[in-house]
């Protein structure tokens, strides 16, 4: 038989609000904001959200009003967040080759050509007398460390610090509560 003193806020805590990753996204997904980032995402949100913030009393005293700042605050930064982990996960699965691999450029020069390209014109020529190539093979020096300067170890913390403002600063607490597991 035990008792303990536990603290109370004057607000809920992430947990109290979202109890489980199913609310989250049915709150996400009925919010009136546009989905812009996959469930996969928003689930590991929720679980990233809940890590750094899940025992931390809320700012608003209006639970509504801390979603809609939430939902907001996915919705402006949440498509770059998505982009960055997906640049990452294409970067981190680049072979070898491909990581040599250099640029290709082609130069073709036709002589009095039957067509008059304008200046600001990209279309191609119909055809060309004289080619020239050059490919360019990276050492792996430089490659990986164009590799390495191009790999971050996390997207992510930029990302959930734009969540701080919805979570009180100094969470103490107003009052105490008094649990015990003995029966009267």
């Amino acid at each position: 038989m035990s008792s303990e003193l536990l603290p109370g806020y004057s607000t809920k805590t992430f947990t109290q609000i979202f109890e489980s990753v199913n609310d989250f996204v049915y709150g996400y997904n009925n919010n009136g904001f546009p989905k812009i980032i996959d469930v996969a995402n928003v689930m590991t949100l929720y679980y990233l959200l809940y890590a750094k913030f899940g025992n931390s009393p809320i700012a608003n005293y209006d639970e509504n009003q801390f979603k809609y700042k939430l939902y907001g605050i996915i919705w402006q930064y949440g498509p770059t967040w998505e982009k960055r982990l997906d640049i990452q996960t294409k970067l981190r699965a680049l072979t070898e080759d491909e990581i040599l691999k250099g640029a290709k450029t082609v130069y073709n020069h036709a002589f009095n050509p039957e067509t008059t390209p304008s200046t600001g014109d990209l279309t191609e020529l119909e055809y060309i007398n004289e080619q020239n190539t050059q490919n360019f093979v990276k050492n792996k020096l430089s490659a990986y460390s164009e590799l390495m300067s191009l790999l971050e170890t996390d997207v992510t913390a930029e990302f959930l610090n734009r969540f701080n403002i919805l979570f009180k600063k100094f969470a103490r607490p107003g009052t105490y509560l008094y649990v015990s597991d003995e029966e009267e």
